[in-house]
């Protein structure tokens, strides 16, 4: 899933297999990816780990030794599983578990976020779906399909309005039976921190890629490929190009279904992918499932308001097509391939 040139650096963006169920879980199958070592193209050295339930990528270049700014980033990663992860006991378990307590600043800053983006979306992202989530099995049970009176059930112990903060004392407090799940922003979150680790190692230019779903980068260009996300080994529909941006993708292509509107409990199906582009991946994660769940015409109106940029890939009366948000080709350089229209 990697090419690289003298000039730039060149990602395919996979789809975000768990992008609100779990993506803090075991890992998952994706494309290969270059193993640690120094590229004899150029000065950038690479390393991947498994961190946080999938391949994690880190790129550093013009450092000499790069080792302690590697070690940095994983550290920064892996906190954010220890902190936030459903898959075992984690500050977010055991607030889930109490429904109450005091948490640590990145919690705050985690839920905070997430629930600013849920007000903005008006509901279609949400991080109270956990019940829901686990309900369905994407928490690692067997994948099954809610009857309607059990979907009515788990809908009552859904909806960010049923969480308080205490920003005085950092206290959150959960209505009774409402669960919090991270899986659709904790990513990009990560990938920020792991970035900010590798600025304060001195680094001049580096890349995060989290199992291809979310990718932050700074000091240089990056090639960004958008895959099919109907036919995994198809060539791709699209490329563009980003500098010091972070880019998060959602879709469902890998476990059909498994990303559920939080308004209603049911599948979303309104896109096949939904990519964005943001200054902050913490933002570029948790509005690429918004606009996954929401479609293109609100989807992309919510991005243009909060100052980011994307796209959805669709399929309508047998064409591809890439929707926009206005003036993304111009910035970004966007090129469809030969039979996908570009649509703005």
């Amino acid at each position: 899933g990697v090419r690289r040139s003298a000039a730039s650096r060149s990602v395919s963006i996979a789809r975000s297999v768990a992008a609100i169920a779990g993506i803090l879980g075991p890992a998952l199958a994706g494309p290969p990816f270059l193993g640690p070592g120094r590229s004899p193209a150029d000065d950038t050295a690479r390393e991947v780990r498994v961190v946080m339930g999938s391949t994690a990528e880190v790129r550093v270049g013009g450092l000499a030794d790069p080792a302690s700014a590697f070690d940095a980033a994983f550290a920064a990663l892996a906190r954010v599983d220890d902190t936030m992860s459903l898959w075992k006991d984690s500050e977010l378990t055991r607030l889930n578990d109490a429904g109450h307590g005091r948490v640590s600043p990145e919690v705050l800053a985690v839920l905070r976020h997430a629930l600013d983006v849920a007000r903005a979306s008006r509901g279609a992202f949400d991080p109270t779906i956990e019940p829901l989530v686990r309900a369905t099995g994407g928490l690692g049970g067997p994948r099954r399909r809610l009857t309607a009176s059990a979907r009515r059930a788990l809908m009552a112990r859904v909806g960010f309005t049923r969480v308080r903060i205490d920003l005085a004392t950092g206290g959150v407090t959960l209505a009774p039976g409402t669960r919090l799940d991270f899986g659709g922003i904790a990513k990009g979150y990560a990938a920020d921190l792991a970035l900010e680790a590798l600025r304060g190692a001195g680094a001049p230019r580096a890349l995060v890629d989290l199992g291809e779903s979310s990718i932050g980068t700074f000091g240089e260009d990056l090639a960004v490929e958008v895959r099919d996300p109907e036919q995994r080994r198809a060539p791709p529909w699209a490329s563009f190009r980003v500098r010091d941006r972070a880019v998060s993708t959602s879709a469902g292509d890998q476990h059909p279904g498994h990303i559920l509107d939080p308004r209603t409990g049911l599948p979303s199906r309104g896109v096949l992918a939904a990519t964005v582009v943001a200054r902050a991946g913490i933002e570029a994660d948790a509005l690429s499932t918004a606009v996954y769940v929401l479609g293109a015409r609100e989807g992309l109106r919510l991005l243009e308001k909060r100052g980011a940029a994307g796209f959805v890939l669709e399929r309508r009366n047998g064409r591809r097509s890439v929707r926009a948000t206005r003036g993304f080709a111009r910035a970004y350089g966007l090129v469809t391939a030969p039979g996908v229209r570009s649509l703005e």
